[in-house]
C-alpha cells in the first residue's frame, strides 16, 4: 500500500507541475541588460525542489515501516518547498499529512503521536510565516494556513483509525478470553463428571463384587453337603449381577434399548426409596440389617442418590471388614433442611483402608458427596462397638 501511494504521488506530482520546474529556457534564459521576467528562476530554487520532492516520495513508500522517520523527512521536504523555492503547492506536498496519518494510526502511544503533530505543524508554519511572499488568493488567514490544516485533519483521521483498531483488538481479546473461559469450563465439568463416573462406579462394582464373593464362598462350602443352600447362593450371585449391570447402564444413561430409548423412560439412578431393596440384597448375602427411615419423605434427587450411596458404601464395607457375625443397622431420618444417614455395625472398630495409613476409596468417596453438599461426615469406632458412619445432606449448598 506504502509503494502504491508512493507512485499515485508520482502521478499526481506530474499532473499539477508547475511549468517553470520542466521548462529550461525559462529557467536558463538570458535576457538584455535591465530586463527581467517574472517567470525567470534560478537553477537551485529547481534542484532543491526536485530534491525535496524526490525525499517526500521516498517517505511516503517506506512509512509504514517508519514511520516517525518518514514524517521528519516529508515535513522536512515541505519545509524547502515552502522556504526556499517560488513554485506553486504540488500534490507532492501532501506527504506528510501522509506519514502523520501513519504515525497517527500505527503507533503504539498516544503521545509519541500528538508530539510529532505538533512538531510537523509547527515547522510547517515557522515556513510559512518566513515566507510572506507567498501569498494563497483566500480571503481567509486561517485558510492561507492550508498546509498546518492538512496535518491537523491527518492526525484526527489516523487518531480515529486507531482509536477503532484498538476497540477492535479488545474485542478480540475479549472474546478470545471468554473463548478460553468455556473451554477452561467445559474441561471442569468433563473432569467433574469423570469423578463423578468414577466414584458411581466404584461404589456400584464394590458393592455388587463383595456381596458376590461372600455369595461365592457360601455356595462352594455348601456344594455337597447342602445343594439348596448353594442354589440359593449362586441364584443371589445372578440377582447381584444383574443388579450391578442395570445400575451401570443407568449410571451412563443407557438401557437394554440403548440411545434409541427417550430419556424420560430410561431407569432413574437409585434413591431412598430403593433403601430396602439394598437392604434384602445385603440381608441375603448373609448381614443381618435393620432399616429405619424416618419420616420417608420427598427429598432432591442428588441428594436421594448421595444418601443411598452412602448406606450402600456403609453396608459393604460391613460385609468386608465386620467378620461373622456381626449386625448392621441403617438409619435415615429425613428433616425438612437436610438428610441424616447412619451406619453401624456391631464387627471390628477398625476403618476400611486401601493401604498402611491410607483411607479407603469408599470412605474417601463418602467424604467427596457430603463435601459437594456442604453437609458433615464423620466415622468412627461406634459407641457399644463395632463401626459407624454418620453423615448430614443439606437440601441446599451454603455459600
Amino acid at each position: 500500500m506504502d509503494g502504491l501511494a508512493a507512485v499515485l504521488l508520482v502521478l499526481a506530482l506530474w499532473y499539477d507541475l508547475d511549468p517553470r520546474l520542466t521548462n529550461p529556457a525559462v529557467v536558463n534564459q538570458k535576457l538584455p541588460a535591465g530586463q527581467v521576467s517574472p517567470d525567470a528562476v534560478n537553477a537551485l530554487p529547481v534542484a532543491l525542489w526536485w530534491a525535496a520532492s524526490a525525499f517526500m516520495i521516498a517517505a511516503v513508500a517506506v512509512r509504514g515501516r517508519l514511520p516517525l522517520l518518514a514524517l521528519a523527512v516529508a515535513t522536512a521536504g515541505q519545509v524547502v518547498h515552502l522556504r526556499f523555492t517560488p513554485f506553486l503547492d504540488n500534490a507532492v506536498d501532501l506527504a506528510p499529512a501522509l506519514a502523520l496519518y501513519t504515525v497517527a494510526a500505527h503507533t503504539g502511544r498516544r503521545a509519541v503521536s500528538i508530539i510529532a503533530a505538533a512538531v510537523a505543524a509547527g515547522a510547517v508554519a515557522l515556513a510559512l510565516q518566513a515566507d510572506p511572499s507567498r501569498v494563497y488568493q483566500v480571503s481567509s488567514p486561517l485558510l492561507r494556513q492550508w498546509p498546518v490544516l492538512l496535518l491537523a485533519a491527518a492526525w484526527v483521521v489516523g487518531e480515529m483509525v486507531r482509536a477503532r483498531r484498538l476497540y477492535a483488538e479488545e474485542a478480540q481479546a475479549r472474546a478470545r478470553d471468554l473463548r478460553q473461559h468455556q473451554e477452561r469450563e467445559a474441561e471442569s465439568l468433563v473432569a467433574a463428571e469423570r469423578t463423578r463416573i468414577a466414584r458411581e462406579m466404584h461404589d456400584v462394582v464394590a458393592h455388587g463384587l463383595s456381596v458376590i464373593v461372600i455369595q461365592a464362598q457360601a455356595a462352594a462350602q455348601a456344594m455337597e453337603r447342602e445343594p439348596a443352600v448353594a442354589r440359593a447362593a449362586l441364584d443371589a450371585i445372578v440377582d447381584h449381577g444383574r443388579g450391578a449391570l442395570g445400575e451401570m447402564r443407568r449410571l451412563f444413561d443407557l438401557d437394554e434399548a440403548g440411545d434409541r430409548e427417550p430419556r424420560d423412560r430410561r431407569a432413574p439412578l437409585p434413591g431412598l426409596a430403593d433403601l430396602p431393596d439394598l437392604a434384602d440384597r445385603v440381608r441375603a448375602a448373609g448381614l443381618p440389617v435393620t432399616l429405619a427411615i424416618e419420616p420417608a419423605g420427598p427429598v432432591p434427587a442428588l441428594v436421594g442418590l448421595s444418601a443411598y450411596r452412602i448406606v450402600q458404601e456403609g453396608l459393604t464395607n460391613t460385609l468386608k471388614h465386620a467378620g461373622p457375625g456381626a449386625r448392621a443397622e441403617v438409619s435415615v431420618r429425613c428433616a425438612p433442611s437436610d438428610v441424616q444417614i447412619s451406619v453401624a455395625d456391631t464387627g471390628g472398630t477398625t476403618a476400611p483402608s486401601s493401604g498402611p495409613g491410607t483411607p479407603g476409596r469408599g470412605l474417601r468417596g463418602m467424604r467427596e458427596r457430603v463435601t459437594m453438599f456442604g453437609g458433615e461426615l464423620r466415622t468412627g469406632p461406634g459407641p457399644h462397638g463395632g463401626f459407624q458412619v454418620y453423615a448430614r445432606l443439606p437440601f441446599e449448598v451454603p455459600p
